[in-house]
């Protein structure tokens, strides 16, 4: 459906001259990419406020997306199954946060752990997005220091008193690194073929 509305869009503006037909490829792809995040992004603000954790969704997408972009982790075929999968990962993990808002001295334990793995494998590609040898060190880089400002975020947190917000965080670091074991996983598994 978003493949469609993506090039219903570029149609109209290459009709009104607004783009040229050369340009479809990139175009399409770029709304296509637009629609699918907003799709989720409206998903989870729906099933938020329907399930009342909107707060705990949004800290936890928050600071997933922040490192998430830069470091790399699991990729899926189909941009419909990564929506739904993302958009009940979302949901579950705001369930989870605001049932049990407050961090474990085990939620602690395996959040160190995590961000251990998130340091050294960042950042990783996949089969469809490879790094050369400059995006690796740039991504390397930006999801390090972003990895650094979020784990700075969560200790401030933790002494202030914001627990909610410090484990939205945590667990968001958790996930991620369990998705760069998977995607490692995933073309070690691929490369023995």
């Amino acid at each position: 459906m978003a493949k469609k509305i993506a090039s219903q869009l570029f149609a109209f503006q290459c009709k009104h001259g607004i783009l040229d037909e050369k340009d479809r490829r990139l175009y399409e792809y770029a709304y296509n990419l637009l629609f699918c995040r907003v799709s989720v992004y409206l998903l989870i603000v729906i099933v938020g406020i329907w399930q009342e954790n909107l707060k705990q969704s949004f800290v936890f997408l928050l600071a997933f997306i922040a490192l998430r972009q830069y470091a790399g982790g699991i990729h899926l075929k189909k941009e419909e199954v990564c929506i739904v999968a993302s958009g009940t990962m979302v949901c579950m993990v705001g369930q989870y946060l605001k049932y049990q808002p407050l961090p474990s001295y085990s939620t602690i334990v395996i959040w160190m752990a995590a961000d251990i793995l998130i340091f050294l494998l960042t950042p990783i590609g996949c089969s469809n997005k490879k790094l050369d040898p400059i995006e690796h060190k740039v991504y390397g880089r930006r999801s390090r220091i972003i990895l650094t400002v979020e784990c700075l975020m969560v200790v401030y947190m933790l002494y202030a008193g914001c627990l909610w917000l410090a484990k939205g965080i945590m667990v968001a670091q958790i996930i991620l690194a369990m998705s760069l074991l998977s995607e490692c996983m995933k073309e070690k598994i691929l490369s023995c073929d």
